[in-house]
């Protein structure tokens, strides 16, 4: 009587018949990861995040404020939340909410406000971000003006920020006096950035024919 051999490990044939087993199994995987990322609705996502940032906890709230960071204008949701933590009490929040509604162009137009206040954080990249947040805004940063020429008439020292400024001047500073003013008056910064700023501002400034 013939006795069957058993495959070994080595056999092709039972090479291949694990490699196509994985190989099923890694499509499954796949598949089911697929079907959960499509399941999920970005929404409560950035809701979830939103409350996270009301925590008690520092960490929580740098964390979410990070995270809504990363989304851009997919964090319209937490907009309110993000503009109340631009009065954080720990520096690092209020730099990061003020950098997420940087990147959120001009849909965080509703936290004008709050980010004008932010000018004057003596954290010196909240004021930066909180700047370059006022400039994507376009021109409904507008109700910031008076905010934006008292900061550079109190002397800004960041020449980063300076600059900002003079863009955001330069987009919702046409009809302002005092706006032409104190940009004028920058034609002699010691940064060469911020002239240069100061120069595309006073072009915008000239009367359109």
């Amino acid at each position: 009587m013939s006795v069957q051999q058993k495959p070994s490990l080595g056999d092709p044939a039972m090479t291949q018949k694990r490699f196509r087993r994985f190989a099923v199994l890694g499509f499954l995987v796949a598949a089911v990861s697929a079907f959960i990322v499509i399941e999920m609705r970005p929404d409560d996502h950035v809701k979830k995040l939103a409350k996270a940032l009301q925590s008690d906890d520092v960490e929580t709230r740098y964390s979410a404020a990070k995270d809504l960071e990363d989304l851009g204008p997919n964090a319209e949701l937490a907009l309110v939340e993000l503009a109340g933590a631009l009065d954080d009490e720990a520096t690092k929040v209020r730099y990061r909410a003020a950098k997420a509604l940087s990147r959120m162009g001009p849909l965080a137009a509703p936290a004008v406000g709050p980010l004008a206040i932010a000018l004057q954080d003596p954290e010196r990249d909240v004021r930066y971000y909180a700047a370059k947040a006022l400039y994507k805004i376009d021109n409904d940063a507008a109700p910031a003006l008076e905010t934006v020429i008292r900061v550079l008439e109190n002397g800004e020292v960041d020449a980063d920020v300076r600059r900002y400024l003079v863009k955001t001047l330069g987009e919702i500073g046409e009809d302002s006096e005092e706006a032409h003013k104190v940009v004028k008056n920058l034609l002699r910064d010691p940064d060469v950035r911020v002239r240069e700023e100061v120069v595309e501002a006073l072009q915008e400034f000239e009367p359109k024919e």
